[in-house]
């Protein structure tokens, strides 16, 4: 199999995240930038981002909602996995909270 076959047999995946910032001046020098280069290193993109936004129906969890888009779930996962990333994910650990599940999109 191609590559390029390989690349139209994957099912795109998604990150949603609830982020709670305690210090954002902070978690922007120490991780955004930082992040989101390895995001894209596993063909991530962001797809959106919002200040706690408003709940059309149920209950959601306060802060900044960000949808990143992968190629695959396995992207996605190699992402949150990456040596790179561990030492930004537990720094990201004691300056926020957050929320967050990985899925593939569906039908």
């Amino acid at each position: 199999m191609s590559n390029l076959q390989n690349i139209e047999n994957k099912i795109p995946a998604y990150m949603v995240a609830f982020v709670r910032v305690e210090n954002q001046e902070e978690f922007n020098k120490i991780y955004l930038e930082k992040a989101v280069k390895i995001v894209s290193k596993h063909g991530g993109v962001t797809i959106a981002v919002a200040d706690n936004p408003p709940s059309i129906e149920g209950n959601l969890p306060k802060g900044r909602l960000v949808i990143l888009k992968f190629p695959s779930k396995e992207d996605g996962k190699n992402f949150y996995n990456d040596k790179e990333y561990q030492p930004l994910k537990k720094a990201r650990m004691q300056i926020s909270q957050s929320d967050s599940t990985l899925f593939e999109r569906g039908f």
